[in-house]
């Protein structure tokens, strides 16, 4: 038994509906207003009000760097400004100046009527690097709210403000944005990840649900059954590989306590729909060691063309597990089949091995921009050594 929770946003790995008639169905599952606006209905868009006196830097040409408007920071390095979005695709790309690393960078986008323009805000370094993603900052807060500390290389960086890519509404935005320089570059923390084997009762994921969940059986993912001890050992492995050199602990069930403090911890069961597993969030920099994930075990039997072999059926798990742990380290979806953060190609694509690397941001996050993978990593976890 589970129940999911109605959360907005769907940070997990999807399974895609042309390698099974049985999956899908969740991301097909769009609210009443979506489907309003894809068959071209939008609904009115209401006044935004009158002029408040706050200056307008958004144009009709600021949807590249290369056009980026200009944020003219005043000495304090504070600026408040207004933009809008005028279609579905609109894009507005602003230039905040140079900055150092330990400069903290806060951004409070705030649209003049977030009930209904559901804005998404990135910040990017000059190579396009993605460096920080803020979608909504509440489950019943859509606005966009940025606040970290840079720790990228000093020079021009961008912010980049458009709608959420299943969204159709237009309308204004105001933006205040405040560079604190000298905050201080937070150095790297390693991280534990339990991988819970055992299963268990009433185990709540926040923002995903609550499952009774049985132990981990081989057989749940197809024709595997006699192997659950070497498939457990074969998928641990291949996580340790992938994140092997950086800061992370792996642990399990079999073999270790659960840890006292704080620490990650990924089930394995059930079935989903829509995806082959579900995080708890997507977090910034890490700044939650305890949030979780889980890997829907029975979804696996029935995602592919025919039964894999049992080393491809390990890459599959192994995979997605390292793919929901980079959500809970903070790493968002890219759009290239050789990346642990993929999110666009066909379910045969996991059955391989997949790394962490440089990969175009996939464009449910943001409609341009890269994400490097191992800097981010690096500096969230730290890299030891291999």
């Amino acid at each position: 038994m589970w129940t999911m929770s109605q959360s907005r946003r769907y940070w997990g790995r999807l399974i895609r509906s042309e390698r099974c008639t049985r999956t899908g169905g969740l991301r097909l599952a769009l609210p009443l207003l979506s489907l309003l606006t894809l068959c071209g209905c939008p609904p009115p868009v209401p006044s935004d009000g009158g002029d408040d006196g706050i200056p307008n830097l958004d144009n009709a040409g600021n949807g590249s760097f290369d056009s980026a408007s200009t944020v003219p920071l005043d000495g304090s390095g504070f600026f408040e400004f207004r933009g809008s979005i005028e279609s579905a695709t609109d894009l507005d790309i602003y230039n905040i100046g140079p900055i150092n690393p330990g400069d903290r960078i806060f951004v409070d986008v705030q649209a003049a009527h977030p009930r209904r323009l559901d804005l998404v805000a990135a910040i990017f370094s000059s190579e396009e690097f993605l460096q920080y993603y803020s979608d909504d900052r509440a489950n019943n807060d859509f606005n966009p709210l940025i606040d970290f500390v840079l720790r990228g290389d000093p020079g021009l960086y961008y912010l980049g403000i458009q709608q959420y890519y299943q969204n159709n509404a237009t309308g204004s935005y105001t933006v205040t944005v405040q560079i604190t320089p000298n905050a201080g570059v937070p150095p790297p923390a390693g991280q534990v990840v339990f991988l819970d084997w055992d299963g268990g009762q009433n185990i709540t994921i926040p923002n995903v649900g609550t499952f009774d969940l049985p132990p981990f059986d081989a057989a749940d993912l197809g024709p595997y059954e006699g192997q659950t001890e070497q498939m457990k050992d074969r998928i641990e492995e291949i996580v340790a590989e992938r994140y092997e050199g950086y800061d992370l602990v792996l642990l399990n069930s079999d073999d270790h306590p659960v840890p006292s403090g704080p620490h990650s911890t990924v089930y394995f069961g059930g079935f989903s729909q829509g995806a082959f597993a579900i995080s708890e969030q997507v977090d910034p920099y890490n700044r939650d060691h305890a949030d979780d994930a889980i890997i829907f075990t029975r979804t696996y039997d029935v995602a592919f063309r025919r039964h894999p072999t049992f080393e491809q059926m390990a890459q599959a798990v192994g995979n997605t597990v390292a793919h929901e742990l980079g959500h809970l380290l903070g790493l968002v979806h890219t759009a290239d089949c050789a990346d642990l953060m993929d999110t666009r190609c066909t379910n045969d694509s996991i059955l391989v091995p997949q790394q962490f690397g440089t990969a175009v941001l996939d464009h449910s996050v943001f409609s341009l921009g890269l994400q490097n993978e191992l800097e981010l990593l690096d500096w969230i976890l730290g890299f030891v050594g291999l």
